[in-house]
């Protein structure tokens, strides 16, 4: 049997495409599998050329190929191509072509006289679909659809290069939504995902045609806006896209009032992408730094500030290794008689360079830096220690925790070491938890609160009334005591609203058999009508500041007192 004679049976039976083309690329043949790829016969297959099956967008450079190939350039040429379905949609294929030979077949056999061309077609679609899906999820942002990180950096370096011949500016707005834990908390992680995808359809909306939107992941947002005339119609477009954000929203049975906190840079000659969205975002939390729901332009004097915050960071870092934090107590007093019934465990920082610290000028950035967990922990451990190393002081002593170090910090066991490792009991050990903390609703944050109970240790709300929703945080939860805010405090005396708040809540202490402190006693006027209003327990520089170890006065110890009695904390 001839060579030719086998070509045709093999020729018809592929499972892959095969097509014979002329020297003008007409089809001259092909096989079933082809005509499937094309939605066509065999025999409507030769009234076409192959350029006509060729989707627009790939003829060019396919001829351009076969161009070369007749050139002897190219021993043969693979490439990627999409064929036209008859029903319109596009095939992706692979194609290889390679001449025919120049003698005629002999019995007819070989396909078709006047053949230039064989080629060889696979359909790869569904490996392209894979493909571009892998891709897809490479430059955008599997929840929203917006672009992400990767791809904004790309759009923006590219809107930076062609900037340069603009007379225009780009700006870009880096959107933090404000609160966004509490939802994510309190409603679930499918109402906070609900949350984000509405506020991306928001700020997609209210963009222009051609500016990018992306998500950086979690409650961050980007716009990038190209081609802006001033930095005041950057900021009209921004007060539209925060207006539209701000539209309440109902999720999981709530109604949400989003804000968001937004920082505004422009671009400035030779900047970069990265720099630029960096200045954004330094913006940013400056905006939340000062009140969240607000914006905040890039200004060289917040790059200072941010720089400083670093090195602050880097500084506090090497401090918590070589013991440069230091813990000062704060007594906390009987009204009537100014006796000692509890310490409050104040951190502070003695700066090799700057001197004593006060948290005011680290915590901020110790919890930005994530670095608040092992500060804490040392502070409850310093705490104990003082408990245990002074046995003639038989009151309590409080710790103020972050909300951080609460369920996935594993709190229960920090406090469980601590009390183990000095022996203490536990019922001298308080903490002071935030409303927003008392609030957290994850499984791991109830455990952790539940466990600290079950150790005996008390828990005190701090800076009670400056929350959302106080009152069912001391209902919800295992809270066996609270703390007036400051705030209310410098209001004693105003015959309204101080007074009435300050009486309401000593009467809610006493109806809930709570321990209660008033903070922020400064004067005596302070301390008569405290006393007047109900409350039994104070802390303030009324009574003293915080002070090392060594200067206390711990003569005269004060036994512990029962809940309903007891000492409360304070924010240091």
């Amino acid at each position: 049997m001839t060579e030719s004679s086998l070509f045709r049976p093999a020729f018809d039976g592929s499972p892959i495409g095969m097509v014979v083309l002329g020297a003008d690329g007409v089809v001259l043949d092909a096989n079933d599998a082809f005509a499937r790829i094309a939605g066509r016969t065999v025999a409507g297959l030769r009234t076409y050329r192959l350029r006509e099956l060729t989707h627009p967008d790939d003829v060019s450079h396919h001829e351009e190929l076969r161009s070369q190939l007749d050139q002897d350039e190219l021993p043969y040429f693979q490439a990627q191509t999409r064929l036209l379905h008859r029903n319109g949609d596009a095939v992706w294929t692979r194609m290889t072509v390679t001449l025919a030979p120049e003698a005629d077949a002999e019995d007819g056999a070989a396909p078709g006289g006047g053949a230039r061309y064989f080629v060889h077609v696979e359909d790869i679609t569904e490996i392209r679909r894979a493909k571009d899906l892998l891709e897809r999820r490479a430059m955008y942002d599997h929840l929203t659809g917006l672009a992400n990180r990767t791809n904004l950096l790309e759009r923006l370096e590219g809107a930076l290069e062609s900037r340069r011949t603009d007379a225009h500016t780009i700006a870009c707005i880096f959107l933090d939504v404000d609160h966004f834990k509490v939802v994510n908390d309190s409603l679930g992680h499918e109402a906070g995902d609900a949350l984000l995808q509405a506020i991306a359809r928001r700020i997609k909306g209210a963009v222009r045609p051609g500016d990018t939107v992306a998500r950086l992941g979690g409650d961050e947002f980007v716009v990038v806006l190209e081609s802006v005339a001033t930095q005041a119609a950057a900021e009209a477009l921004l007060t539209v896209i925060a207006s539209d954000v701000q539209i309440p929203f109902t999720v999981g049975g709530h109604e949400v009032v989003p804000t968001v906190s937004a920082g505004l840079a422009l671009a400035e000659p030779d900047i970069t992408a990265e720099s630029l969205l960096r200045n954004a975002d330094t913006a940013m939390y400056a905006a939340k730094q000062r009140g969240r729901a607000r914006v905040e332009v890039f200004t060289s004097e917040l790059r200072s500030h941010a720089l400083n915050k670093l090195s602050i960071e880097s500084e506090l870092r090497a401090a918590i290794r070589e013991g440069e934090l230091v813990v000062h107590y704060q007594p906390i007093v009987r009204l009537d008689t100014a006796e000692v019934v509890a310490y409050e465990a104040l951190v502070r920082w003695n700066h090799p360079n700057r001197g004593l610290l006060l948290p005011e000028e680290f915590i901020e950035v110790c919890e930005e830096a994530n670095l608040v967990v092992p500060l804490g922990a040392f502070v409850i451990s310093q705490a104990c220690e003082f408990i245990a190393a002074h046995p003639e002081f038989t009151g309590r002593v409080f710790v103020n925790v972050s909300t951080r170090q609460i369920g996935s910090a594993d709190l229960t066991r920090v406090v469980t070491q601590a009390l183990e490792a000095t022996r203490i009991d536990p019922r001298r050990l308080g903490l002071e938890i935030t409303e927003s903390g008392m609030l957290i609703a994850t499984q791991a944050a109830r455990s952790d609160l539940e466990g600290l109970t079950a150790l005996g240790v008390d828990l005190i709300i701090d800076d009670f009334g400056t929350g959302y929703s106080a009152l069912s945080s001391v209902l919800l939860n295992p809270v066996s005591g609270l703390k007036l805010a400051r705030e209310f405090t410098l209001r004693l005396g105003d015959r309204g609203t101080g007074d009435r708040i300050s009486t309401t809540v000593a009467a809610l202490t006493r109806s809930l058999a709570m321990s209660g402190v008033i903070e922020g006693v400064e004067s005596e006027a302070q301390r008569a009508i405290a006393q007047e209003h109900g409350w039994t327990l104070g802390q303030g520089f009324l009574f003293g500041h915080a002070k090392p170890v060594e200067e206390l006065d711990l003569r005269g110890p004060s036994p512990v007192a029962e809940p309903h009695e007891g000492p409360v904390p304070s924010a240091g």
